[in-house]
């Protein structure tokens, strides 16, 4: 209905006039191969709302189906055909490796190139541990390097993503676990399956 249809386009938008969330900038990450990460530019207090987490796309689940919608805000030419949103290609990984669940139903997803609005930089926050990059160590098993991973990665994470306020929830948002000072580089724990 009406309520679901408007839920779905602020979960989908950027809103604009957020210039009061100019607290990180995005640039080489220390991680060997991991890109592009996000950066503190001012001291972050544990608790606060470092940047927003993008919906420039929205993927709706339900009853065994996946529907994705687009943010009217993403010009034409940047919107990725399914395949590209789920599968990648040759020289990008799938947009999903960019998303983050917001509840039962949805996920938003940040589009890597759109990287023009500090307020909306959450979805280059890295994981400190890469998931399961390295693998799973036979030794170990599989759920003993998942519960490796997942204390490791809990360690590095000085921030998360989480929904903002109310119920259903709007609106994704990065906030600081840990006090963060300027010039850190920020990190979160996504899963044993990211990377």
């Amino acid at each position: 209905g009406d309520e679901q249809t408007a839920r779905e386009a602020i979960l989908s938008s950027r809103l604009p006039g957020l210039n009061f969330l100019d607290r990180s900038e995005v640039r080489p990450s220390r991680i060997f191969g991991a890109g592009r990460g996000l950066f503190a530019i001012e001291d972050v207090p544990c608790g606060e709302v470092i940047t927003c987490y993008p919906g420039d796309a929205l993927l709706a689940s339900g009853d065994g189906t996946k529907s994705l919608l687009w943010g009217e805000h993403v010009p034409d030419g940047m919107i990725w055909d399914d395949e590209a949103v789920f599968a990648g290609t040759e020289s990008a990984p799938p947009l999903t490796s960019y998303s983050v669940s917001v509840d039962d139903r949805y996920s938003v997803l940040g589009h890597p190139s759109l990287d023009d609005d500090p307020a909306y930089y959450g979805h280059y926050a890295n994981d400190g541990m890469d998931g399961l990059g390295s693998g799973i160590d036979e030794e170990l098993g599989v759920e003993k390097s998942i519960d490796v991973y997942m204390s490791k990665s809990a360690m590095m994470a000085n921030a998360m993503h989480r929904p903002f306020r109310g119920t259903p929830p709007l609106h994704m948002v990065t906030v600081a676990t840990k006090n963060i000072k300027a010039g850190e580089e920020i990190f979160v724990t996504y899963g044993p399956d990211y990377g």
